[in-house]
């Protein structure tokens, strides 16, 4: 049997094409979604936590684990460096400053905001140099890539220190010289500021105070979790002990990756249920190809029941030709998965200014090893259903035409009865995990409710392929109705055609509705945490011309402006300096407000520390006093979403006094190339300096650009891996329907015996085609509308509110090409049922 098994893959190998195509793409998509995880915590995650990566125990301030105690000042944890240094088994420390300054790059007149960071020495420096040195002597830097800056380059600084009264110094300007650019890894956490390090001693004298932990080497052949005890203990004595932190470098770039890239862990999780929606995919392809394939051959089956074949014998081979068919498929799949992979990381590398340099490629055994698991073990699972059929082949009775089962049968009843059971828990999974926000449950839900779909589809689809060709039959004269009766006469014909077309148009809509949703709730919530495109911030105390935010709204690419006035008031007796925001000005120029943030008449917004500093609760009466005037203001707590406080701009006029413009807020166009962006912020910088000179500006139109990027690239792996689990649909769209229209001949020959001419049966076939696309079309479009929807609800839920957006147009052209895609996989089979003489078709059949 293992011969005649193998004889048959050779003789009937044009048959199993679509099938081992349905392999290849499903294993290709698993193992390529493999890969890139691993290649993504090779390259993104390897980058974020770069900076602990070559250090053995790192001792930070840790805001969600510290169990109390002072945050150390700069002075403290110098000194508590210096007691970790002292330890046995210490080879090094390191103290990560850092403080922000005010630069002009080159080729701009204004200062933009940016952050200069202390270098460590020896194996502690992480960061690696792409271009140039090291800095050696006073007032040399390396930069992070961007903005033009290269090796040899000159910048201008202003530095402004702070004394031990918190009191900031007069800025300083000085001249700094760029030494060298690092890899794409070191600035990845920059989001959008310009990032330097220098020497710690230059980085001391820049008022670089601000420090982010200890960082400490151990000597050679000690253990990095005994130190991390010994360190623990030591600190543990000291007065800032109960507010530290201790860990090794591995743990601490974990907890750091995981804080940096929550959705990104969120984004694996995607990636992996939609290879579960390839493997299912795969499975019902496989299933229906076999089950198609199986029925052309019930005469040979019969015929080899009819010389002593056992059952058994026959179930036996058909899974033999599934195993070799699965493993030589999923052979090609690994290597097709691997090329995708490679394919995906090689358009992720173009993008040389993202936040994740993903690049080159990371291959474990493990993802091999998976890929041919599963297709070998998903094409043994598909085809086991049509081997046990096959060994209920009659020797006798399948020597005659047989005919498929009508939908009244026990069968039937029994598909209509587990589809109704399958769609009530299903549809309540869904819903539940769509309210809690859990994917994976959203993807067993979905699933769940999918197969119920299908289920129902053997008895709803005919129904409704009966309603359309009663309404547009007559249109196609006697080819019309005919197909209108052909299509319904033959109910599981009719669903199974169909089947393969809802897989196909399901799966794409999900995906267009998905990736829309996706991005209106991605871009809403970076409204929301970043409302303001461009901040232009007051350089001395005299604040800046009140004509600056005309010019920079006459700037191209702005569309709109607006001064913020400030003064220095009292709030409940404690000196405050406060802005006046025009609220509806602010709601031309700020993207979004879901926070509050901009003031009603009568209220003052404050960021919420205010209430542990100065005891003001949310709802509290705040005295404003602004020389002889005094309001009374109601508090409402914003977060951390603003600097200080917030008044409207009638308020302050209240107050009187003496007030300045602080800030001028500026909104860009939308859809903004990068380019065009960076001329758009160098042309605003060059027209701030040329107004007021002192001005530095800020804002979040390149952080925007970079979160806007990194979705980019999330979307560009989850969208081009869900098109090939398209493909697969599609391939089962084209099988099924030539199939289909093979098996039947006999039927065909009849027709043309009764006076049907060639023209009008390929116009009927084509027609019956079109109905069944058709329907299957819209069924696929509602489905996959509410999957992506719920996908993006399940997957994004917990990260703020879901922004529905159904994109019309590219959904009624997806209805569109699904239904001339379903007929033109009609065209060849068709056209070769054709040519057959009447008699040679009843013959053959």
């Amino acid at each position: 049997m293992l011969s005649l098994s193998l004889a048959q893959l050779r003789t009937q190998a044009h048959r199993l094409v679509a099938t081992v195509l349905a392999i290849v793409i499903a294993v290709g998509f698993v193992v390529a979604t493999l890969v890139l995880n691993d290649t993504s915590k090779q390259t993104v995650y390897g980058a974020l936590s770069s900076q602990y990566l070559n250090t053995d125990v790192v001792v930070t301030y840790d805001w969600q684990t510290s169990a109390g105690g002072e945050t150390p000042d700069s002075d403290g944890w110098a000194q508590l460096a210096g007691q970790v240094e002292k330890l046995p088994g210490v080879a090094g420390v390191a103290l990560d400053r850092s403080t922000y300054i005010s630069a002009r790059l080159p080729g701009s007149k204004g200062l933009r905001y940016g952050q200069v960071q202390s270098l460590a020495d020896g194996d502690l420096r992480w960061q690696k140099l792409a271009s140039g040195t090291w800095p050696s002597g006073p007032n040399q830097v390396v930069a992070a890539p961007g903005n033009d800056l290269e090796a040899g380059s000159t910048i201008e600084m202003q530095i402004q220190t702070v004394d031990q009264n918190g009191d900031y110094s007069d800025p300083e300007t000085v001249t700094a010289t760029v030494t060298g650019i690092t890899d794409r890894a070191a600035g990845i956490t920059s989001l959008g500021s310009q990032q330097f390090w220098t020497t710690p001693e230059q980085a001391e004298t820049w008022g670089a105070i601000d420090t982010d932990g200890i960082r400490v080497a151990a000597a050679p052949g000690t253990d990095a979790s005994a130190l991390v005890t010994q360190v623990g203990d030591a600190l543990s004595k000291t007065r800032n002990g109960g507010s530290l932190t201790v860990r090794t470098g591995e743990e601490q770039s974990a907890a750091v990756t995981k804080q940096m890239t929550a959705d990104n862990a969120e984004l694996t999780t995607v990636l992996l249920v939609f290879a579960a929606i390839a493997v299912f995919v795969c499975a019902l392809v496989i299933a229906n190809t076999f089950a198609v394939l199986l029925a052309q051959r019930v005469r040979e089956l019969a015929l080899l029941r009819a010389i002593g074949a056992a059952g058994k014998q026959l179930r036996r081979g058909v899974l033999v030709e599934s195993f070799v068919i699965g493993v030589a498929a999923s052979a090609l799949g690994v290597l097709a998965g691997i090329g995708l992979a490679a394919g995906v990381s090689a358009i992720g590398s173009r993008y040389e200014n993202s936040l994740v340099p993903l690049a080159g490629l990371s291959v474990h055994p493990m993802p091999v090893l998976v890929g041919m698991a599963v297709g070998v073990v998903v094409t043994m699972v598909a085809a086991f259903n049509p081997a046990r059929k096959a060994t209920k082949v009659a020797p006798l009775a399948a020597m005659r035409p047989m005919d498929m089962a009508p939908i009244t049968t026990k069968g039937g009843l029994f598909r209509r009865i587990a589809g109704l059971l399958l769609a009530i828990p299903g549809v309540a999974v869904c819903w539940y995990a769509g309210r809690e926000s859990n994917l994976l449950l959203a993807t067993a839900g979905g699933m769940v409710t999918f197969v119920a779909v299908l289920l129902l589809a053997r008895w709803l689809v005919p129904i409704a392929v009966a309603l359309v060709g009663r309404v547009l039959g007559p249109a196609g004269q006697v080819p019309g109705k005919l197909a209108a009766l052909n299509a319904t006469r033959n109910p599981q014909r009719t669903a199974a055609t169909a089947t393969a077309l809802i897989i196909g148009v399901t799966l794409t809509t999900t995906m267009v509705v998905g990736a829309s949703t996706t991005r209106a709730s991605a871009s809403a919530a970076l409204d929301d945490s970043y409302p303001t495109d461009v901040v232009i911030y007051a350089g001395t105390e005299d604040g800046m011309p009140a004509t600056l935010a005309g010019t920079v709204g006459g700037v191209q690419n702005v569309t709109a402006s607006m001064a913020v006035p400030g003064t220095t008031v009292k709030l409940n007796g404690e000196e405050s300096s406060v802005l006046g925001v025009d609220p509806v000005k602010a709601g031309q120029v700020m993207r979004a407000d879901d926070t509050g943030r901009v003031p009603a008449a009568g209220t003052i917004s404050l960021p919420s520390w205010y209430e542990d500093g100065w005891g003001i609760k949310n709802g509290s009466a705040v005295k404003v006093t602004a020389g002889s005037r005094e309001i009374t203001l109601k508090a409402r707590l914003v977060g951390d979403s603003i600097n200080g406080p917030w008044v409207t701009s009638t308020d302050l006029t209240r107050l009187g006094g003496t007030q300045t413009v602080q800030e001028v807020w500026a909104r860009l166009a939308d859809d903004l190339s990068n380019g065009d962006r960076s001329d758009t912020l160098d042309a605003i910088s060059d027209a701030s300096a040329d107004v007021a000179p002192d001005s530095s500006l800020s804002g979040s139109a390149q952080e925007r650009a970079s979160f806007d990027q990194l979705i980019d690239i999330l979307l560009l792996i989850v969208l081009g891996l869900l098109a090939v689990a398209v493909v697969i649909a599609i391939i089962g769209v084209g099988n099924t329907m030539a199939l289909s229209v093979l098996e039947r001949r006999k039927e065909s020959g009849v027709l043309r015996a009764l006076g049907l001419t060639r023209g009008q049966l390929r116009w009927m076939l084509l027609w019956e085609a079109m109905l069944i696309a058709g329907v299957a079309a819209a069924v696929g479009v509602v489905l996959g509308s509410t999957y992506g929807v719920l996908a993006v609800k399940a997957a994004l839920g917990n990260s703020g509110n879901v922004e529905i957006s159904i994109p019309v147009m590219q959904v009624l052209a997806i209805l569109v090409v699904a239904t001339v895609a379903g007929a033109l996989a009609s065209v060849l089979p068709s056209r070769r049922a054709a040519r057959i003489s009447p008699v040679a078709a009843i013959a053959s059949a």
